[in-house]
């Protein structure tokens, strides 16, 4: 009996070992693969002695008189992002970028040392999400920061504030918030997100006046259309971007959005771990959505490091998070992500209340 023990703890043991070289080689490889998106930028701006981030429009737009934003279809961000962009307007181009970054940086750390251990946060700093928005001073790490706080608050006043603060600086990101708030039955943080969001609404109109709001609504389609004819709706991380890079139309994407909705509901409508419920919030969000590009997924990429660090999840569920971290396979990841945390999901008992605390995510 006593070598029968032994025999099964060294194989369990064998078994171990062979998932940590799988897991580990499934991060280091993806990491890898980060290395050529971010040369071809870091190279580009060298190459062309000049730079090629989003923060110069950023920057650029707080310049402008308020009649000429939506002018150029460029910024397609609506009126309210500008009080995030405002105060950063003041400083000089590259003191300002620099605080840009940082200040995200900072918010993204912060939030994510609720969901994750710090070497997954510093892993992530290192990827082609990380090292591509700080550089180019996108806006996805607040926006990412906002939705973590979000998942990870047990207040659901805190809640609702954070998903209306996402809301109104970037639409698009926030499309599975009204499906996970009525799955897990948060009525209170929906109440606060429709409060919040229509306070800042209401001040951007003050501040800005609504001929702003009315030029972006016409401007927006256009924007679409320049992207497209730039060839970037080929950059989609989405089913979307899938289907352009086939030639086919990116109508296609509506496919996704069942599964994107699926994902949403079944992982906030049950007993989830923090980490697992921004997963799915992000993925559904790239499934509901017609244009989302690699740097959206910032927060992600931190998740999917820290998913990739956790031994006691699935191998399936580490190939999925190696593909998005890699950027190069990021579509078809995030459909199997959705599809392994949907599964998982449905093993797991339905939350008995929306006021209990997240259970918190595995080290």
């Amino acid at each position: 009996m006593e070598e029968a023990s032994i025999s099964a703890e060294l194989t369990s043991t064998s078994a171990r070992s062979a998932e940590d070289r799988f897991r580990l080689g499934l991060l280091i490889c993806a990491l890898l693969a980060n290395m050529v998106p971010i040369y071809q930028f870091i190279g580009s701006m060298i190459w062309f002695r000049e730079y090629l981030g989003d923060f110069q429009v950023f920057w650029g737009i707080t310049k402008l008189p308020l009649d000429q934003i939506y002018d150029h279809h460029v910024f397609a961000y609506p009126p309210t992002a500008m009080m995030l962009l405002a105060p950063f307007g003041s400083l000089p181009f590259w003191p300002s970028l620099i605080a840009w970054s940082a200040a995200g940086a900072a918010a993204i750390a912060c939030a994510a040392r609720r969901l994750m251990p710090p070497l997954a946060i510093a892993l992530g700093f290192l990827t082609y999400a990380g090292i591509g928005v700080l550089l180019g001073g996108q806006i996805s790490l607040f926006v990412g920061a906002l939705i973590m706080t979000a998942v990870s608050t047990s207040q659901l006043r805190f809640r609702g504030i954070a998903l209306a603060a996402a809301a109104v600086i970037k639409p698009q990101s926030l499309l599975a918030a009204p499906i996970s708030l009525i799955a897990g039955r948060e009525w209170k943080a929906l109440g606060w997100a429709l409060v919040t969001g229509s306070g800042f609404l209401l001040v951007s109109v003050v501040v800005f006046g609504p001929d702003v709001w009315l030029r972006w609504f016409a401007e927006l389609p256009k924007f679409h259309a320049y992207l497209i004819s730039r060839g970037v709706d080929r950059m989609d991380v989405g089913i979307y971007g899938l289907a352009r890079s086939f030639g086919l139309p990116g109508s296609i994407f509506l496919f996704g959005v069942p599964l994107g909705i699926v994902t949403s509901w079944l992982v906030f409508h049950r007993e989830t771990a923090a980490l697992d419920r921004y997963a799915a919030f992000a993925a559904s969000t790239v499934l509901m959505s017609p244009y989302t590009l690699y740097y959206d997924l910032a927060g992600l990429t931190f998740v999917c490091v820290a998913l990739l660090l956790d031994r006691e999840r699935s191998p399936l569920l580490w190939l999925a998070a190696a593909m998005i971290v890699s950027s190069v396979f990021a579509n078809l990841g995030i459909v199997l992500l959705a599809v392994i945390l949907s599964l998982e999901a449905l093993g797991r008992p339905a939350a008995l209340r929306a006021t209990e605390p997240l259970a918190p995510a595995a080290a």
